[in-house]
């Protein structure tokens, strides 16, 4: 069997083009919609997570005095970049900054909420200690001491030193009994001072003792006969 030349394998090979154009121009049509559909998702995406960025900065910016105003916008951007990495920021710091206003439910809920949604997130410590500081506030002690003990665990090698340590000090002052405070003493009433050149005289006496001998009685008269 003699080996093809050349020319037999362009004329096979144009044979075969023609025959199967249509598919080649199909799969060249779809490479190209996968290309562009892929580009198109990594410059909305792009696109997106630039919005987000942008969201969380102004939140960050607000002019506002009201922390509990503040936490609530951080809390929007979360609630409207969800996929975002800048979502989880958003969400722990409103949870942050509802605790620093003193916004015990809020600060819990949004702290419940970042471990439920990011179990492997990068602040789950922190979300962890904010929660166990509003139980404590709610006068949950034993559930907060519970989980200051968690993070003070030498074996759990990946909390910080930072929280370990900050949780620590809340975990000694939470299992500190302050003895209790002494009852009032009854108030001392001090003498009233006389006015300037007036001279008091000394208190009298409420009944002066009876100092007069008491009366002898006169001898009794003898009977003469």
């Amino acid at each position: 069997m003699s080996e093809p030349n050349e020319t037999d394998i362009l004329m096979n090979g144009e044979e075969w083009f023609a025959k199967n154009r249509g598919m080649l121009i199909n799969i060249t049509l779809v490479i190209l919609v996968v290309v562009v559909g892929m580009s198109w998702m990594n410059n909305n995406k792009s696109a997106s997570s630039s919005k987000a960025e942008s969201d969380l900065v102004k939140a960050l910016s607000l002019n506002s005095t009201n922390l509990n105003d503040v936490a609530s916008r951080l809390n929007d951007v979360h609630a409207n970049n969800k996929g975002e990495p800048v979502a989880e920021r958003a969400l722990i710091l409103s949870a942050k900054t509802s605790l620093d206003a003193g916004n015990i439910k809020n600060a819990k809920a949004r702290f419940s909420t970042y471990l439920t949604d990011y179990a492997d997130g990068n602040w789950v410590d922190e979300a962890k200690l904010g929660e166990a500081l509003c139980w404590e506030a709610d006068g949950d002690v034993n559930k907060a001491i519970g989980t200051y003990r968690s993070l003070t665990n030498v074996a759990n090698e990946k909390v910080s030193d930072t929280i370990r340590n900050r949780a620590a000090a809340l975990l000694e002052a939470a299992q500190t009994e302050l003895d209790p405070l002494p009852s009032r003493p009854e108030p001392v009433v001090e003498p009233e001072t006389p006015p300037t050149g007036v001279i008091s005289e000394p208190a009298k006496p409420d009944s002066a003792p009876d100092t007069k001998p008491a009366p002898v009685a006169p001898p009794a008269a003898t009977e003469q006969k």
